[in-house]
């Protein structure tokens, strides 16, 4: 159904393929994307079960679109990066329920929510142990097996994740996640065109902000404060805020997004609503909806929880389609490019096609104040040679102050506290939480969050300190 055409093959290989859906979007892009026909990709998974779900929907797409892709399957690791040219990481280690228990341990020691960032998974248990350690494991394994390879990392924390790869290994890494495509919904709401529309959101992942706002080519940062003045609150009233389904849907154009957005000058973009919101925004489930409707946002306990009823729905849908002999996948799942940008980076570099991109790499001057070696989430413009950042400019002093510069300060606090496995560096952190009343609290916290049998590796790996 495409034509058919081969620039150059290459091979990539998916870590964590057993999710899906995740497989099922890049090969959606593969397949509409025939400068890489001929290509191999190879999913692994530890999981034989998800892996042949994975595999019997990714094959089937492929055949049905004509695409010219070779698709392996492979529950061993190192032999899936072997010959690898992109490696693309989408690995959550234990899954949910570890950080759910985690949660709920962490709300009898005083901490509604859980501990980290206001946003529900992104570190992975904790210390975000359990993530930085596959991450390294696997660079490791990449640097003895396709030294050369682009690590492409999805798995949360990227942040975290990705600074730490960049620092501590020799392979080139590359994060990428899709919260930045936010400023859609915004424009949507102020009646704009997306293709009239010019954007450059950069910061730090899931910590980013609407640094330029066009709308041919004159400034529109005006149409958003006109609409904060004469339409939010009618907005806010309305059944399409009111009742939307789905707390992530609405919290772009939230109550909560303008009140960062007259604190600290910028407007904030995707997850940046919350996980870079103020902590007051997060006392308890009154404020939460106060500030992110009904549900009272992504990671209250009903915005989660639907969030969750959602994925669920979701791996069933799949793994009928997956059986399914009756409905052709180009029906449920028609042709085109899911969003994601792991394929278009990989086109670029392969195909020496120019492309800009937002990805999460050093920051190399890009945004003052930040060193060179923290990754930043920026635009990149993507050649033969790789990505190379575009100059974002000096951000206001408000947002450096008391946004960006204390997540950077985190962030290098977790990677030291990992890299040491110092426990007391786990106890520190959370004594600069809101709700932390004594050092005997937050160390009671960390010691019983390590208690916890699938936390055995960590806390062997997090020794005492004095």
């Amino acid at each position: 159904m495409f034509c058919h055409y081969v620039v150059q093959m290459t091979s990539i290989t998916i870590i964590g393929a057993g999710s899906a859906a995740f497989s099922l979007a890049l090969t959606r892009d593969l397949c509409a994307t025939p400068g890489l026909w001929g290509s191999t990709v190879t999913l692994m998974d530890i999981s034989p079960g998800r892996l042949e779900i994975a595999k019997t929907m990714v094959e089937q797409y492929r055949k049905e679109a004509g695409a010219e892709l070779t698709i392996r399957g492979t529950t061993d690791r190192r032999a899936a990066l072997k010959g690898a040219d992109f490696v693309i990481c989408c690995v959550k280690i234990g899954g949910y329920g570890p950080l759910e228990a985690e949660r709920a341990l962490a709300e009898k020691h005083g901490y509604y929510r859980g501990i980290g960032d206001r946003v529900s998974c992104y570190y992975g248990g904790v210390g975000a142990y359990h993530q930085l350690k596959f991450f390294l494991d696997l660079a490791r394994d990449m640097e003895a097996v396709c030294p050369d390879a682009l690590l492409i990392e999805t798995a949360n924390p990227v942040f975290e994740g990705a600074t730490l790869l960049t620092r501590h290994t020799k392979i080139r890494t590359v994060g990428i996640c899709h919260g930045h495509m936010g400023w859609k919904r915004l424009a949507e709401v102020l009646g704009l065109e997306e293709k009239r529309v010019s954007v450059q959101v950069a910061g730090l992942n899931h910590c980013v902000w609407l640094t330029r706002f066009t709308v041919d080519g004159r400034d529109a940062y005006p149409l958003i404060d006109r609409w904060i003045q004469e339409d939010a609150e009618r907005f806010w009233a309305s059944p399409e805020y009111r009742d939307a389904e789905f707390p992530w849907l609405i919290e772009q154009i939230s109550p909560g997004a303008v009140d960062a957005y007259r604190l600290y000058g910028l407007f904030p973009i995707g997850d940046a609503t919350r996980s870079a919101s103020p902590w007051w925004h997060h006392t308890d489930l009154d404020e939460k909806r106060k500030w992110y409707g009904r549900d009272g946002g992504f990671d209250s306990e009903t915005g989660w929880s639907a969030y969750l009823s959602k994925c669920r729905r979701a791996i069933t849908d799949i793994e009928h389609a997956a059986r399914a002999k009756d409905i052709p996948l180009l029906t449920r799942y028609p042709p085109g490019h899911s969003g994601e940008q792991h394929i278009p980076l990989i086109d670029a570099m392969i195909n020496g096609r120019e492309l800009i991109l937002e990805l999460n790499i050093p920051n190399r001057g890009a945004v003052p104040g930040i060193a060179d070696d923290v990754v930043v989430e920026i635009p990149a413009l993507v050649t033969a040679g790789g990505p190379q950042g575009v100059m974002v400019g000096t951000l206001p002093s408000r947002l450096m102050d008391n946004v960006i510069l204390p997540r950077v300060l985190r962030m290098e606090s977790i990677v030291d506290a990992f890299m040491a496995g110092d426990r007391t560096a786990l106890v520190l952190q959370l004594m600069d939480d809101h709700r932390t009343g004594s050092f005997a609290q937050a160390q009671g916290m960390i010691d019983a969050l390590l208690s916890q049998p699938w936390n055995t590796e960590a806390a062997a790996h997090y020794r005492a300190q004095r």
